[in-house]
């Protein structure tokens, strides 16, 4: 087997949890200031076949820094650690023919969870972040798993959660209305509460433009007048984060 050191090892398990991560995103995780280092253990990783690597030459594209992915070698390293899924692990085979789609789907979470991690702490919260890859063995949660689990909890312990969903473009409208109905589905039969004694989630939705945005709004608000849960959703579009970051003007509450 490849030796890698322990940093390394760190790369790895950060891209399983994340699925792709460019190396800004992995110098920023790893609270790293030296970029050549993390160059020098990404080219290691990528030449041991250890790491994929996805790198454009063309003008204006080759400024952008390269993203990374499991490759086939690092099935065998991460097998011996805690936590990790075997059947995701089979990701690393056919990540390399991932979509555009599936690729900016992921480095946007990353984007989110590093604003985010920002965010709580300025407001001195201690922050909890499960990816879809962290959900996989959680067999309560809803069956399409939500892009993200989040609990915020401030100084006097007061935690907040909510799930995430990043909307991609081009996402039908039956689509989004099947997914509004097994969440509410889900909430209405008390898996949740049942299972972990907490209240509901509130559920926020980035949307990729502002007519699947104005959709969502219009659709969710019929739904919750036909309901007597206690669910909050909350909109966002995904140009507003990318330009202002994470603040209460960027959200809108979906009311009845």
């Amino acid at each position: 087997m490849d030796t890698i050191t322990n940093k390394q090892l760190e790369i790895l398990n950060l891209i399983y949890r994340f699925r792709f991560l460019n190396r800004t995103h992995l110098q920023t995780l790893l609270n790293h200031k030296d970029t050549n280092r993390i160059n020098i253990w990404l080219k290691d990783l990528a030449n041991k076949n250890i790491l994929g690597r996805i790198y454009s030459t063309k003008l204006k594209e080759n400024t952008k820094p390269a993203i990374y992915h499991l490759a086939t070698k690092s099935r065998k390293i991460l097998l011996n650690q805690e936590d990790i899924n075997e059947k995701i692990l089979k990701r690393a085979y056919r990540d390399k023919n991932a979509s555009q789609k599936l690729i900016d789907h992921c480095l946007f979470t990353t984007h989110f969870y590093l604003l985010l991690k920002e965010q709580s702490q300025v407001n001195n919260q201690e922050l909890h972040f499960y990816t879809k890859t962290d959900l996989v063995d959680h067999t309560y949660l809803p069956y399409h798993r939500p892009d993200a689990y989040i609990a915020l909890e401030d100084k006097e312990n007061y935690i907040k959660r909510y799930f995430l969903e990043i909307i991609d473009e081009g996402t039908p409208r039956f689509m989004l209305r099947k997914k509004i109905s097994q969440y509410v589905d889900y909430f209405d039969e008390n898996i949740w509460k049942n299972r972990t004694l907490h209240n509901n989630p509130s559920l926020l939705f980035i949307c990729p433009n502002q007519y699947i945005k104005d959709f969502l709004n219009k659709h969710i608000a019929q739904v919750l007048e036909e309901e007597t849960s206690d669910l909050q959703f909350f909109l966002s579009l995904k140009s507003d984060i990318q330009a202002e970051g994470i603040t209460p003007s960027t959200w809108q509450l979906v009311a009845e």
